[in-house]
């Protein structure tokens, strides 16, 4: 039969298991593949990996033109090559024998194609880049699947086919499907499909809608492609739902309802949000509703592409890669200090297991990772995710649910500074101000309302969702804080003093990061003094990272360095 794989329920949260094991969430990819550190990684306990592999030779980000990472399988016309995807497997297996391989698929197509098919790619090219293909294009949907199942039945006739146990579907702008146009993917084939969907010319909100829709309908239809020549056997997940972090519908992401509901599609990523420039001292939230991906069963993968100390430029680790001038940002480097980043990695990690999700290490140009001490933290977080895992409850303990509807952002045609002061910034208040908080897509509200003690409504456009959810709100007596464009910014003393009112627990009241579950609570502390964490109730306390003693109380008393992170396991 080969290689199985799910995703299912286990202590309350989609994990993914492998022929009927529960896996520890956590794997490792590089782009540049002649500076993998798999075999690190493998003596780390890793055994969960993943590489890139791509149909078409083409830049993956029409805006810098960054080169290829390696040649696209279908270059050539009918002469599909898959040499670079063995060698990568193989790789990975010399390294770790026992591995267990999802690959990421990026399906944008060749050059040649989009040369055949004028009447199928956007109206204009990025920046006076060449047009690229229109993702309401049928005859680009059949080729990105014909392409696909060629790919898939390679796998399925190699000797390491039970290696492979998972694709990740991707397409677009930087693999994450967004549009190449950057203007949610225009053209021809765009217009004509919304009118056969039942669209009228005259409604640019309903249009605006349909190019989410219609991406979030090619992942489905593609994630239905593979399960069915997988039969059944393989998770399939894909990049989607960047609700928060993209908040405008240009960025095709606000079909995401169509997903949640959608049986093919096993789990989600993003990487982790770029918020305040992944400054440390804060919480990096996730860019999707990840509670609604629980809800409907969905695993969750966050990319961490978490710099180093180590990181460098891409044009330092393969010559030539960038274009000059590009990539070359502060952003792309990390804390110069070794200490901040094992403990802004310790925070990466803290999240995950507080929340209830997977990741992967992204390192991206190779080498980010590559220092025992680095190594040591990352074996180490590893093995306290295996022991976590077998807990019993790894449900969300929030008291506070935040809410969003997607389908607002087709409402503000140039709304983006709105849509990113109300949706995106607001997550930076709500993850320092000492409780923890889960957040759905308001198609979800009446399943989940009556679980929370308060709620946060973060409406950049009144919809007629959210208008409902209010309503319900009021009827059922719940308390809602409305953030809107009468009151588009949140504040941790305003939250603070909502949630006091509303009887929510306040682990802590210095605008640190706190994350807590039911086993383990966390902190990353935004400035350097004496913390306190207030539990709910009287628990043994065992130190984790690092290490010491247990003790039993309510209150856990550190003094803290500014950006170190804590980890505490608690039994009742």
């Amino acid at each position: 039969m080969g290689v199985t794989s799910k995703i299912a329920p286990y202590g309350g949260v989609p994990t993914l298991f492998v022929n009927g094991e529960p896996q520890v969430g956590m794997a490792y990819i590089t782009y540049f593949q002649e500076n993998n550190r798999y075999e690190d990684f493998a003596k780390a306990g890793y055994n969960l990996f993943t590489f890139a592999t791509f149909f078409a030779g083409q830049t993956i980000n029409e805006t810098s033109q960054i080169k290829p990472f390696s040649p696209g399988i279908f270059d050539v016309k009918g002469q599909e090559d898959y040499t670079d995807f063995d060698r990568s497997v193989e790789q990975i297996l010399k390294a770790c024998p026992n591995a267990m391989i999802f690959p990421r698929v990026n399906m944008s197509l060749p050059a040649w194609w989009e040369d055949e098919n004028p009447d199928e790619l956007n109206d204009t090219g990025y920046g006076g880049n060449r047009r690229r293909a229109c993702f309401s294009s049928k005859l680009w949907r059949r080729q990105s699947e014909e392409f696909l199942l060629k790919l898939i039945d390679h796998v399925e006739a190699s000797s390491w086919c039970d290696h492979i146990v998972g694709y990740q579907i991707a397409s677009g702008n930087t693999e994450e499907w967004f549009s190449f146009d950057q203007k949610g993917s225009i053209g021809k084939a765009s217009r004509e499909r919304f009118l056969e969907w039942g669209g009228d010319v005259s409604d640019e909100v309903g249009y605006r809608q349909f190019l989410s829709d219609i991406v979030a309908d090619g992942i489905a239809y593609l994630a239905g492609a593979v399960k069915v020549r997988t039969h059944r056997r393989l998770a399939v997940g894909s990049f989607y739902g960047y609700t928060f972090e993209t908040p405008f519908w240009q960025s095709n992401h606000m079909g995401l309802r169509r997903l949640l509901n959608c049986g093919d599609v096993d789990f989600l990523c993003s990487p982790a949000s770029y918020m305040r420039v992944r400054a440390p001292g804060r919480d990096w939230p996730c860019m999707t509703v990840l509670d609604s991906l629980k809800l409907h069963g969905k695993a969750y993968f966050v990319e961490l592409d978490t710099r180093t100390h180590l990181s460098k430029f891409p044009k330092d680790s393969r010559e030539g890669s960038t274009v000059p001038g590009t990539y070359e940002q502060p952003i792309w480097l990390g804390p110069e200090s070794p200490e901040v980043c094992r403990w802004i990695l310790r925070a990466n990690i803290s999240r995950q297991l507080t929340h209830g999700y997977n990741s992967w290490w992204f390192d991206m140009w190779g080498g980010w990772y590559a220092s025992p001490d680095l190594m040591t933290e990352l074996r180490d977080l590893r093995e306290i995710g295996a022991s976590v895992l077998h807990g019993t409850d790894r449900q969300s303990i929030a008291e506070v649910a935040v809410f969003i509807d997607e389908t607002c952002y087709s409402h503000l045609p140039d709304g983006r500074a709105l849509g990113y002061r109300i949706a995106a910034a607001n997550r930076d208040p709500l993850g320092v101000c000492g409780a923890p908080y889960d957040i759905y897509e308001i198609s979800d509200f009446e399943a989940v309302q009556s679980n929370y003690l308060a709620c946060v409504m973060l409406i950049p456009a009144m919809t007629a969702d959210m208008e409902r959810a209010l309503a319900r709100c009021k009827q059922a007596d719940l308390p809602v804080l409305v953030v809107s464009q009468e009151n588009p910014d949140l504040t941790t003393n305003a939250l603070r003093e909502f949630y006091a009112d509303c009887g929510v627990w306040n682990w802590c009241d210095t605008d640190d990061v706190i994350y807590a579950s039911n086993d383990l609570v966390a902190i990353h502390a935004a400035t350097a003094g004496k913390k306190q964490i207030r539990l709910p109730q009287l628990q043994e306390i065992v130190p984790l990272l690092p290490g010491g003693e247990s003790f039993t109380d309510d209150v856990i008393e550190v003094e803290l360095e500014q950006y170190e992170t804590r980890l505490f396991a608690l039994k009742s």
